[in-house]
């Protein structure tokens, strides 16, 4: 029998995470991988975590949560040859990214067959941000690619997300599901591989036209071993909100999520600082940015990295 690969994907903020965590919480018995690009900031119910070892979390339910590595493809054959290989393989693309990309470099592998690609969408963003003239063509290459597409945070819209849903609807024919209202976790643990997902496989990856993630934002990261303060942090992301595509990461008290000029600090363990910015190019000004952590945090600053 093969091993089924299912592929997700959406731009950033999208809701990726969240429903990743919903998939590991109603496992039911199936036992499930998951790849993921942000491994540190995958927020893992503590009561599921049985062992932390490296880039792996295993998980009491039988289920794994692994870093997901530059050589993909060794990774999967390794995963496909195990006696205990998992039941289903999911691997969360990266939102700044198309997940065709990872979708062809599933195909070939002994005992590995694509099942689907899933898309998540946000309801409340996804109007804009197909027309965006930064983004706009790369969120259209994520939708086009998916053939099954979950529409995420219809509660934030006055409509319930039928603005939205009409809209996707003239972007691909692929079945659209509502996250709040539907049992997503059937939906995806149905998928076979019988299913022909809509892509054909093409004969070599480097004839795909692909869009280039570092051409399209900037990214910094910040460390710290001392907690940000938070009143001058949420202070920070209201005057940059706007700027920003993306922001997540761990204050030292609280985990952070940010999406446009949305973001949410939830109380967590208290731990050294360490925050992610990822912004269309040019739309923050990361120095300014980074001058303010390295000042709340009372000191000159830990490894900064900006790409």
């Amino acid at each position: 029998m093969s091993l089924p690969l299912t592929i997700l994907g959406g731009y950033l903020g999208a809701g990726k995470t969240t429903l990743i965590n919903r998939l590991l919480g109603n496992a039911n018995g199936r036992r499930l991988t998951i790849l993921v690009n942000d491994f540190g900031a995958i927020n893992i119910d503590a009561g599921l975590i049985a062992a932390h070892d490296g880039d792996t979390l295993t998980l009491t339910n039988g289920c794994a949560c692994c870093q997901l590595r530059d050589d993909m493809v060794e990774q999967l054959n390794q995963l496909a040859g195990q006696s205990d290989a998992p039941d289903q393989i999911i691997v969360e693309a990266s939102g700044a990214g198309e997940p065709a990309r990872l979708a062809y470099l599933g195909y070939g592998i002994d005992g590995l067959q694509l099942d689907a690609v899933w898309v998540a969408a946000d309801a409340a963003t996804i109007g804009n941000k197909v027309k965006d003239k930064f983004v706009g063509k790369l969120v259209r290459r994520q939708i086009e690619q998916a053939d099954f597409i979950l529409l995420t945070k219809t509660d934030l819209t006055p409509d319930d997300g039928a603005r939205a849903l009409a809209q996707l609807h003239k972007l691909t024919p692929a079945p659209i599901a509502e996250t709040r209202n539907s049992d997503i976790e059937k939906l995806i643990f149905g998928v076979t591989p019988n299913h022909a997902p809509r892509h054909a496989p093409q004969p070599r990856v480097s004839e795909l036209d692909m869009i280039d993630a570092d051409a399209l934002f900037d990214q910094m990261s910040f460390t710290s071993p001392t907690a940000l303060p938070l009143p001058e942090l949420e202070q920070l992301l209201r005057d940059v909100g706007g700027q920003l595509a993306r922001a997540k990461g761990h204050t030292g008290t609280h985990r952070l999520q940010l999406v446009g000029d949305r973001f949410g600090l939830m109380a967590a363990e208290s731990r050294s600082a360490e925050l992610v910015f990822i912004a269309a190019k040019g739309a923050c000004d990361f120095a300014a940015l980074e001058q303010r952590l390295r000042h709340m945090a009372g000191r000159d600053g830990g490894p900064i990295a900006q790409a």
